[in-house]
């Protein structure tokens, strides 16, 4: 197949993901690591559904998941980092999605793409900026305190 843009294009590939990039924007780089976490959350739920174990970590430890079984259903977080992301104009961060574990799949498939779309950019943003200013706080303390 050929495709007459191509023609102007010098590589194809995917994106670098490199935080040290200075071409690509905080917020698309954070954007980027939650879609890439989605991905990641959706293959842990589909193992989980098929009754398959978790991959473990090199120490042993079976891997973080954002979802969880109660009475009601399945509930989940979006994460960015260790931060849930606020979903609701409250201010809440935990969604009742299905009492099936597959919808849960779905579910991080449909908020990678309203992600992509910019729907939850205010709040990935406001998320990224206050990780930031924590981590120049611990900076400016260490160095006081050396």
């Amino acid at each position: 197949m050929s495709l007459s843009f191509l023609k102007l294009v010098k590589k194809t590939g995917s994106l670098p993901k490199s935080v040290g990039n200075k071409r690509v924007d905080a917020l698309t780089l954070a954007k980027r690591k939650v879609i890439d976490a989605l991905k990641v959350q959706k293959g842990y739920a589909l193992l989980v559904a098929e009754g398959k174990p978790l991959p473990k970590s090199p120490g042993g430890r079976e891997a973080s998941i954002w979802f969880c079984k109660q009475l009601d259903g399945w509930w989940t977080t979006v994460r960015y980092g260790q931060q849930a992301i606020p979903i609701s104009e409250k201010g809440e961060v935990a969604m009742l999605v299905s009492e099936q574990l597959e919808e849960v799949a779905a579910l991080y498939e449909a908020v990678a793409e309203s992600i992509e779309r910019g729907e939850l950019d205010a709040q990935i943003l406001a998320l990224h900026q206050a990780k930031s200013k924590a981590l120049t706080q611990a900076k400016a303390e260490l160095k006081a305190a050396a």
